[in-house]
């Protein structure tokens, strides 16, 4: 094996900036502190998220900030492809590791590429574009898929979160000569795990959506969401929703009806998890609409604690929630709600259903690196 000690390894992180991100980027910073004798230099962007994990973990002596302006993808190809020449020279950098799923094509040490984000690699997108008549920004979404993509044609070594993104992949570029690392980002400690809440429907429906405030981007699918709850309001069924937008968020939305505002909790954005874990009470029933997911932290939440969860009934759904999971057809509103129905009209037991789909996470989470650390140690050891 190739000794390496005393790495120094650059993280670029400067994609990163959204509740989800920040996450998953938190939980890479508690791996890098478990490593002292390596030095890890970290790119990241200003914001609220990130700034308050930069102040957790800047007294680490290992760990070391470098921070960028908020810029669009022009400057980060140049910063990426030619600032980073610097600092690796600088620093004597012998790893990168491109967090937020770029390439720099101009620099020859070892490079990691992390795919978190299915955006680009879904031709679900393309039919929701046209079906809604987003042209411009179908040609803005093209654009920065082949950019992506042609990084992603370069990349030697790419880690992702779970099997199906390689299946994905698979759709736009040619896997056959690429190293795969599946790596945890999910916490799977038993005190995670809560007991399945208490389910009794002749009380009133509670219905969970979380969205942070990007909820009008085309993959969030906010109006699947929308559209059922209408036809539950027109049937005269006893509901109510929490969304994590606020009401003037939502008041000009296009893809909201004010219609539902008498039933609705508009909580705002939730970055407490105390907070969000009350969220997660009885008779709910969580929501997700999403085009696509790595992992859809927010629909893993609720399988912890415990509350029935509904997602599209689509491969990462199936590969990273399991087949015993509620699920619908997507862009299907009609599905959505026989698919609630068949929740409220449930037979069977929640609790063995609830705990069944908490035992297929854990046990997918099990089978993948639960440290980066150990992914770096594959690569290096490759590159020897």
């Amino acid at each position: 094996m190739k000794d390496i000690s005393n790495v120094n390894v650059l993280i670029n992180a400067s994609g990163i900036v959204d509740s989800g991100g920040a996450r998953v980027f938190e939980k890479l910073l508690n791996e890098l502190s478990a490593s002292p004798s390596h030095h890890y230099y970290i790119v990241c962007s200003r914001g609220v998220n990130l700034d308050f994990l930069m102040s957790r973990y800047v007294t680490y002596s290992n760990v070391h900030f470098i921070t960028t302006p908020k810029k669009g993808l022009l400057y980060r190809l140049y910063y990426e492809n030619f600032t980073f020449r610097k600092i690796i020279s600088k620093k004597d950098i012998q790893l990168i590791y491109n967090f937020s799923g770029s390439y720099q094509f101009f620099i020859r040490i070892p490079q990691l590429v992390k795919v978190q984000n299915l955006l680009f690699y879904t031709k679900k997108l393309d039919f929701s574009y046209h079906h809604q008549a987003h042209f411009f920004l179908w040609i803005s979404h093209i654009f920065k898929r082949l950019v992506f993509r042609f990084m992603l044609d370069r990349t030697k070594h790419i880690e992702i979160q779970s099997s199906h993104v390689k299946s994905y992949l698979l759709d736009f570029i040619d896997t056959l000569e690429k190293s795969f690392y599946v790596k945890s980002d999910i916490e799977i400690s038993n005190d995670v795990f809560h007991v399945p809440k208490h389910y009794d429907f002749s009380n009133k429906i509670k219905f969970l959506y979380i969205v942070g405030p990007h909820f009008e981007l085309i993959h969030k699918n906010l109006i699947d969401f929308t559209s059922a709850m209408l036809i539950m309001n027109d049937n005269d069924i006893d509901f109510e929703i929490n969304i994590t937008l606020t009401n003037e968020q939502l008041k000009n939305s296009k893809v909201w009806n004010a219609i539902l505002n008498s039933k609705t909790n508009f909580l705002g954005y939730i970055n407490n998890q105390e907070k969000l874990s009350e969220l997660f009470c009885d008779n709910t029933i969580l929501i997700s609409t999403s085009v696509v997911e790595t992992l859809g932290l927010h629909v893993i939440e609720g399988i912890k604690n415990g509350v029935v969860t509904i997602a599209p009934d689509e491969k990462y759904a199936n590969t990273v929630y399991g087949r015993n999971m509620f699920k619908y057809e997507l862009f299907n509103k009609d599905s959505l709600v026989r698919t609630i129905m068949s929740v409220v009209n449930f037979k069977e037991s929640y609790s063995e259903r609830i705990l069944s789909i908490q035992d297929d996470l854990r046990q997918s989470e099990i089978r993948k690196f639960s440290s980066i650390l150990d992914v770096f140690d594959e690569v290096l050891n490759i590159q020897k």
